[in-house]
């Protein structure tokens, strides 16, 4: 079973999430996977939640043990919002997990792939 932490992350419960933190949850704690709380909320786009993770402590390129990160997560599902939040944060656009892959290989699975390979500083393949 998955942490709180990480659970209440995926689901956008803000209040809990700051709760956990504020008793000194730690936030690079981790599911199956590897997946941390801040790239479970990126997939789905809570930015709150990133920006509090981030203040509590969570590392903006923590990897999976893929080596996926939180900007992947948000580039593959589409969350533009999330991707500037963590991109502003000093996540590296540039990364790569264990496969080869980028979040600009990842944004291919969404439906806003002009619009993230913009933020990614990619040229438009097409």
């Amino acid at each position: 079973m998955d942490p709180e932490l990480l659970r209440s992350a995926e689901t956008g419960d803000t209040a809990a999430v700051a709760k956990l933190l504020s008793a000194r949850a730690d936030p690079e704690q981790a599911g199956s996977g590897g997946e941390t709380a801040l790239m479970r909320a990126a997939a789905r786009g809570h930015t709150e939640i990133i920006e509090r993770l981030l203040a509590g402590g969570a590392r903006v390129d923590s990897m999976s043990e893929a080596g996926n990160t939180a900007l992947m997560f948000a580039a593959a599902r589409g969350r533009v919002e999330a991707l500037r939040l963590l991109l502003a944060k000093g996540a590296r656009a540039d990364h790569r997990n264990k496969y080869g892959l980028g979040a600009a290989d990842w944004a291919k699975w969404s439906d806003r792939l002009a619009e993230i390979e913009v933020l990614l500083g990619v040229e438009a393949r097409r």
